[in-house]
């Protein structure tokens, strides 16, 4: 009889055992698939979601706010007292005078256009312009400050005329090429 109670109790463990290894694997299964969808939406957002998100910025760039030593600021005003064709640094008012002149001169709205500035002497600025959710499409702007006021020169994607830039002596690095008068395409110098 002692025989006949060791029976059952082999066979409750045995069900026991393969019911815990089926768990196991159900669990294993059920991480493995919540990780690959984690890694899948991660590379989603950084390609996708990210890009939109940065686009659709209205406010222009965002000012840096930096600490300097009274040394620092001595050499950085000497160094802003000699001429150089480096990008001078951007002011926050510079930004939002150029985001309303460019859609002024767009007919693109305030509340949804964004414009980027990419370069800016001080004197002479350019950047590209869209419209917030717009995929494709937008062009570029040249933008001239002339007694303390922005006007742009010119928007669009074609190649811009020389008369418009020559006169206003925009920077080469801004502007290396322009159409002359004749309609061909000139390596500006």
């Amino acid at each position: 009889m002692p025989e006949e109670v060791q029976q059952p109790t082999q066979q409750t463990q045995v069900t026991t055992t393969s019911k815990a290894t089926n768990w196991k694997k159900i669990s294993f299964t059920i991480v493995f698939i919540v990780g690959c969808v984690s890694i899948i939406a991660g590379i989603y957002w950084f390609l996708v979601v990210n890009k939109t998100t940065e686009d659709s910025d209205l406010t222009g760039p965002v000012p840096k706010v930096t600490t300097k030593t009274a040394t620092e600021s001595a050499k950085e005003a000497t160094k802003s007292a000699t001429p150089s064709s480096k990008k001078a640094e951007e002011t926050e008012s510079d930004a939002v005078l150029l985001k309303k002149v460019v859609s002024e001169k767009t007919g693109i709205s305030m509340d949804i256009i964004i414009v980027d500035v990419e370069k800016n002497t001080g004197k002479h600025a350019t950047g590209l312009v869209t419209a917030k959710g717009e995929m494709m499409g937008g062009g570029y702007w040249l933008a001239l400050k002339t007694d303390g006021k922005w006007s742009v020169v010119f928007d669009g994607q074609s190649t811009p005329e020389c008369t418009l830039v020559d006169p206003s002596g925009f920077p080469v690095n801004m502007v290396p090429e322009c159409v002359d008068v004749n309609g061909n395409v000139v390596t500006r110098n």
